[in-house]
């Protein structure tokens, strides 16, 4: 079987829906009788190209356009059985072959005010027709399955759920402490630190996040600092300018985007990982920071609890002082901040990419014995 795979989600930073693509490319590579093939509107930098796939590049300014009017027609010339489109929209306008359509969560269509207004534009008119024309949804959660057939109910028969896998790189610190000292030294000033991890954005709640942490400097300045790790997104210049009036500024880092190697690192050398998410479709960060062994304190979105299961704290998104509470016991009970320790890691390697590409491969299956719709 000939999968094509679109691939744009390779040509910014890897994100999360990055680290998707290139993960469940892989996972079905390795699958027997399987062959990948990756699609691009444009070059891919380099390194994020190679693979145990082909690559097959265009020269088209427009990622959008492309994938509605270049992609199907690639794929069909490359002899795929079906595409999968691991950016949730589908090849609508000729369906053929038949595709996927992965769906990471329906933010854009049920809160478009998170996302920039050319998310929204480019989602929502296409984002109708792949309900229409897509032959299986592939949904990362048992939440976001719930949150599409509640909006979709047409879509049910046609919903699988494949969570997503975790990285090997992402595992617990060797002993000695030599790693976390140096993380400290480059990203915290040599500091003891909390960290969040992920796009600076508004679905995110990282203000809270800051207001939580200012209630336990207020106590204790002592306390560790703040590091919140990952790229500035779409409406961030409040959140930067909440962090540049605070009064423990000094405590604040803003260390950019972090890729895996260092992100692995960061997630080693922290004393707490907390994700504040309002809502999200599975939620990579708590995922990886529980296999590398940290206390993770997160959102009460169903996502989150669905993935973190007893190895986590939870507060509700918007309650910055029960945040502050979680975060103080993971950081200061003796007996809780050893059962997150044991129970993450534990937790964290149930989830494998291979699980993940194998329900991906039936739904695809499916979708090339049907054909288009």
């Amino acid at each position: 079987m000939r999968i094509a795979i679109d691939a744009r989600a390779l040509l910014p930073q890897t994100t999360g829906i990055g680290t998707y693509t290139r993960s469940i490319a892989a996972a079905l590579a390795r699958s027997d009788g399987i062959s990948v093939g990756m699609f691009s509107p444009r070059k891919l930098p380099d390194g994020r190209g190679r693979g145990p796939w082909t690559v097959h590049e265009d020269s088209h300014p427009f990622g959008m356009l492309w994938a509605q009017t270049t992609l199907s027609s690639r794929a069909r010339g490359w002899g795929a059985d079906a595409i999968l489109s691991a950016l949730t929209i589908g090849p609508t306008a000729a369906a053929d072959p038949p595709f996927v359509s992965v769906v990471h969560d329906l933010t854009a269509w049920t809160h478009p005010h998170w996302h920039a207004p050319r998310t929204v534009v480019g989602f929502v008119p296409l984002w109708e027709r792949t309900v229409e024309r897509a032959s299986r949804f592939v949904c990362v959660s048992e939440a976001t399955a719930r949150d599409l057939v509640g909006h979709f109910p047409e879509t049910r028969p046609r919903v699988r759920v494949a969570p997503n896998g975790l990285d090997p790189g992402f595992s617990p610190a060797l002993p000695g402490g030599s790693e976390a000292e140096r993380t400290r030294r480059q990203h915290a000033r040599g500091e003891r630190y909390v960290l969040y991890l992920g796009t600076l954005e508004p679905r995110k709640n990282v203000e809270t996040l800051v207001l939580a942490c200012e209630r336990l400097w207020s106590r204790r300045r002592s306390r560790p600092d703040l590091v919140l790790a990952g790229g500035v997104g779409w409406k961030s210049a409040g959140l930067l300018r909440r962090i540049a009036r605070s009064p423990y500024r000094d405590k604040i880092h803003l260390v950019g985007y972090a890729s895996r190697d260092v992100a692995a690192e960061l997630y080693r050398g922290a004393e707490a990982f907390v994700y504040p998410s309002l809502a999200e479709g599975f939620g990579l960060p708590p995922l990886e920071a529980m296999a590398c062994g940290a206390p993770v304190v997160v959102s009460t979105a169903a996502a989150l609890v669905e993935v973190c299961g007893d190895a986590a704290l939870y507060a509700p998104a918007r309650d910055a002082a029960e945040l502050a509470r979680q975060i103080e016991r993971a950081l200061e009970d003796p007996e809780t901040r050893q059962r997150l320790r044991e129970a993450g890691p534990a937790r964290a390697g149930r989830f494998t990419w291979e699980a993940s590409a194998r329900v991906t491969l039936t739904a695809l299956e499916e979708a090339a014995a049907e054909g288009p719709r």
